[in-house]
């Protein structure tokens, strides 16, 4: 239980997201050279609090607020206004940003967002929960081959080039398929993005290149977005992202030959989920509501209350198989303080979740430093999961900010 985290190592939420990643990586970067964000986009956000402050991130590696370097691999898609707008917030407040963007990224257009909306609205009842951000029909570009990457973003004859091909079938697609009027107009995309490359060619670097180089030399650590069941093949389809957030997805994305890499999960002491799709162990009665409240469970990006439910051992278990977890992080197990009867599901039974039930410990906990200094109640919930999983929980997060941490 005391051994010490190893590198290279990954950040891998192990339920629908929003588990605590951000604070995890932000705490791990101080152990580390390199922060590496290997997917998704500014659907995904993090928040990190330092004192009275939060720091919202969405794109840039939560490591930016212990000024390492950052990495933004191909497996990420940027919308370049959300990363100037970023850049800028943490700038102003004294933060070195050294950034370096793979030329392989791609890029998130305003007709992304565009076909989002009109999909989502065509879908009715049905529709995924999407945030409208463009990121899934970023992806279906990219894999589609008619995207627009940050090497062409850069490059303004390229850009013209990609945008005199890609745009009227864009525009066809959203007004003939979809019966939306667009808005969009080519030359106004073309002067906007123009300027947005101009401010983010100096970051432009060889990711692959740089980590395949560095990775047995520097402690590189690698930050994940989303959560396990929102990957695009193993999570609860069709209700999730468009993309891989399971460890394995680390090696396309970055560019780097499979090979040992530690990974550590996530764990939030119950479970949320934002949006639509399954959930078993969701709570629709006041203790669900007392969860919400006291975890203050509204989405980073899409501002939206979580739905809350009960942890789901079973789910985890699947998680670890999927991303071979080699730690566990337990995080925000002060918002069960106020809850008197806590229950966890442990298997499942025609369907159905089973529980085991536990005795809440009543009493706030989010000074305590040492994990023998926990209410008795508190230390048998957080040894039966780590017993059940069988794998050592590291970190236990008994509150938002850096010191609100229990280390083990």
């Amino acid at each position: 239980m005391n051994s010490k985290l190893k590198f290279p190592l990954i950040v891998v939420g192990a339920q629908w997201g929003d588990e605590g990643k951000g604070k995890m990586v932000d705490i791990l970067a101080k152990k580390s050279d390199y922060v590496v964000r290997y997917n998704g986009g500014n659907n995904a956000g993090h928040t990190v609090v330092v004192g009275k402050e939060k720091f919202p991130l969405s794109l840039l590696p939560s490591g930016v607020l212990k000024n390492k370097k950052l990495f933004l691999a191909q497996g990420v898609v940027i919308d370049p206004k959300v990363l100037i707008d970023e850049i800028k917030f943490f700038k102003s407040r004294g933060l070195r940003v050294d950034l370096k963007i793979d030329p392989r990224v791609n890029i998130v257009m305003p007709y992304h967002k565009e076909l989002d909306a009109a999909t989502e609205k065509w879908k009715g009842k049905k529709s995924t929960g999407s945030l409208h951000l463009g990121i899934g029909y970023c992806y279906e570009d990219k894999n589609n081959r008619s995207g627009i990457r940050f090497a062409d973003l850069v490059e303004p004859r390229k850009l013209a080039e990609r945008l005199k091909a890609i745009f009227p079938l864009k525009k066809l697609q959203i007004e003939k398929v979809f019966g939306q009027k667009s808005k969009l107009d080519v030359n106004e995309i073309y002067k906007t993005y123009k300027s947005y490359g101009k401010k983010l060619k100096k970051y432009l670097a060889d990711v692959s290149v740089v980590v395949s180089k560095d990775i047995t030399r520097k402690k590189i650590l690698f930050e994940g977005a989303h959560g396990t069941f929102l990957d695009g093949a193993f999570g609860t389809y069709p209700y999730t992202t468009a993309v891989y957030t399971i460890a394995g997805g680390v090696f396309p994305y970055v560019g780097i030959p499979p090979q040992k890499i530690y990974s550590l999960g996530v764990v939030k002491a119950y479970t949320t989920r934002v949006g639509n799709g399954p959930f078993p162990t969701e709570l629709f009665n006041k203790t669900g509501e007392k969860i919400r409240t006291e975890g203050k469970e509204i989405g980073t990006v899409s501002k939206r209350p979580r739905r809350c439910g009960w942890l789901d051992l079973v789910q985890i278990r699947e998680a670890a198989r999927l991303s071979g977890f080699d730690y566990i992080v337990l995080t925000k197990l002060d918002v069960l303080s106020k809850i008197p009867v806590i229950k966890i599901c442990v298997s499942y039974f025609r369907g159905k979740p089973v529980y085991r039930t536990f005795k809440g410990w009543m009493c706030n906990i989010s000074h305590i430093k040492n994990f023998k200094d926990l209410p008795t109640q508190a230390k048998k919930y957080v040894t039966v999961i780590s017993r059940s999983l069988k794998i050592p929980i590291k970190y236990i997060f008994v509150g938002p900010e850096r010191g609100q941490t229990i280390q083990i």
